[in-house]
């Protein structure tokens, strides 16, 4: 069983690997098309709006509920979920389309709930008449993301992960190719904070064309899987009340994370649309580097999680909670193998890592505080990776109610640090900080969500052997800090005769840690019996030409 999740991750994890690439170079060109301050946090809000607005409406239960339902639908009706599926396609469809008809209508209305104060001023009117265009522009996004993720879903109930991780690819290509236009079209350099009507067309529908690419690759896969899909309407008889019930709690949990994202946004372009000039880290430094730190939680936790999740719930539907809880922490473990080095290096070498991702263009002046950005929030990808493995064994036990109270935790905590720090420690000067600070908040709001949620786990889980995760942790961390500040140390006495500069520079100081990190970490975890560690290591180890 155990072999099986792995090979079903390693699949997702080859697809969202090049994905992330894709999706780095996306960054990269818009850094270099649109700079990294107030121009660059217009479009970056405006794009982000639709995938919050799904994930509010329907993305938690499409996301967290659907599954354990599906696989049982599955299971246990004679006709293999079918009449179930279309059923719950059908009603998903109609229900995005009405929604994202409404939210385009109410664009304007949608653009200034994520506007700052700043923002609002008669003078910066051009600058809202450019976000209230790219939100209408991006908001059909929501029909395409809610379709992808419905579509996916029934794959992976099906253990068809494959799919679902590589469609993005698609996705990233288009947009990557609208972005190469804009810049053989419109001038780069350094661009007023507006946009004209052209360049809001061309980014705008370039990005909504991308999500609906990203949709229609998967439907080939989906009549593959088995299931043939045809529309069909009504609700009764087919259990989806007892779905829409544990939705309930679900579509709460992310109504509260949604207010955190609009008040982190709102803080965030506060930062960049402030009058004093300089290098600023605000929404488009903060998106980034979250998209950094959340590399290997898409490679690693996601591909693991998913294909986790349906053995737990079958496991917990059999009431073997013993064996939910030893593949939760498993799973946890296996996947803090690689999260825990990735944070350490994101920490030590945050500069050279954006200077490779935005040192570009009109991107290139404001690395500093984008470095700096980087590193709090890499504080909080470990304790944010626990608790999203925490939440879905809740899932696999159909608990959607305690995850809510949890989530409410974890929002109260980010918010209440993000505004303090935000409105409270910063003044006008140090207002450009609000990226950083923003990413403190993260972190502190995660490392406090862990600490509540264990042992409100606990009570659902048992204490059995291999469902430990505090140990191996702490010699991870150990085996990590040793590997990177080893790195740091050799690249600062090669500094000393090696200038590092742009992103070339950032290339060679990243291999070069890189290839004095990874073996230092490795024989630490050897050293300190992290069966994790080794067992990655083995597995890499014996593709090697050599080893064979």
């Amino acid at each position: 069983m155990a072999d099986r999740t792995l090979r079903s991750a390693a699949v997702m994890a080859s697809g969202t690997v090049l994905s992330r690439l894709l999706g780095f170079v996306r960054i990269a060109l818009l850094a270099a098309a649109i700079g990294t301050a107030l121009r660059g946090d217009i479009f970056t809000a405006a794009n982000t709006i639709p995938n919050s607005l799904y994930i509010l409406l329907a993305g938690g239960v499409f996301n967290t509920v659907l599954v354990p339902q599906l696989v049982r639908a599955i299971k246990n009706h004679d006709d293999g979920g079918q009449d179930f599926t279309n059923r719950l396609l059908t009603f998903g469809f109609v229900v995005l389309a009405v929604v994202t008809i409404g939210c385009v209508v109410l664009a304007p209305a949608i653009a200034g709930l994520y506007m700052p104060e700043e923002l609002k001023d008669p003078s910066r009117a051009p600058e809202r008449a450019s976000m209230v265009m790219f939100v209408r522009l991006c908001l059909p996004q929501i029909f395409f993301y809610g379709a992808f993720v419905l579509v996916g879903q029934v794959l992976n109930a099906r253990r068809r992960f494959g799919p679902m991780m590589w469609a993005p690819i698609a996705n990233n290509v288009v947009a990557c190719a609208s972005i190469v236009i804009f810049l053989l079209i419109y001038r780069v350099g350094d661009p007023p904070s507006t946009y004209s009507h052209g360049e809001e067309l061309l980014l705008g529908l370039g990005h909504t064309i991308g999500i609906a690419v990203q949709l229609l690759v998967l439907l080939p896969y989906l009549r593959a899987s088995g299931h043939n899909y045809r529309m069909k309407f009504g609700l009764r008889g087919t259990g989806l009340g007892h779905t829409a019930r544990l939705g309930i709690w679900t579509v709460l949990f992310v109504a509260v994370n949604q207010v955190t994202l609009v008040v982190v946004t709102r803080l965030a372009i506060a930062g960049t649309a402030s009058h004093d000039v300089g290098a600023k880290a605000g929404l488009f430094a903060y998106s980034t580097a979250m998209l950094i730190i959340l590399v290997p939680h898409g490679i690693v936790t996601v591909s693991l999680a998913t294909a986790a999740l349906p053995q737990m719930s079958a496991l917990a539907a059999d009431g073997d909670t013993a064996a939910v809880a030893q593949i939760s922490a498993r799973s946890i473990r296996q996947t803090l193998a690689i999260v825990v080095p990735a944070a350490a290096a994101m920490i030590a070498f945050a500069y050279p890592i954006v200077t490779l991702i935005a040192g570009y263009g009109s991107g290139k002046n404001n690395l500093t505080l984008m470095s700096y950005t980087l590193m709090t929030l890499a504080l909080g990808i470990v304790p944010f990776t626990v608790q999203y493995f925490q939440l879905r064994t809740f899932y696999a036990f159909e608990d959607t109610k305690t995850p809510f109270f949890l989530q409410c935790v974890i929002a109260a905590t980010n918010i209440a640090a993000a505004v303090i720090g935000v409105r409270v420690l910063l003044d006008a000067e140090h207002l450009r900080f609000s990226g950083v600070v923003l990413g403190a908040a993260y972190a502190l709001a995660y490392l406090v969500a862990v600490l509540i949620s264990r042992p409100v786990l606990r009570r659902r889980v048992p204490r059995v052997p291999g469902s430990g995760i505090g140990l191996p942790l702490l010699a991870m961390v150990i085996a990590a800090v040793a590997g990177a500040g080893t790195a740091r140390v050799v690249i600062w006495v090669l500094s000393l005769r090696i200038e590092w500069s742009g992103p070339l520079g950032a290339i060679l100081e990243l291999a070069i840690a890189a290839v004095v990190m990874l073996p230092v970490y490795a024989a630490v975890s050897r050293v300190l019996r992290i069966h994790e560690v080794n067992d990655v290591v083995s597995m890499v180890t014996s593709k090697l030409p050599v080893r064979r």
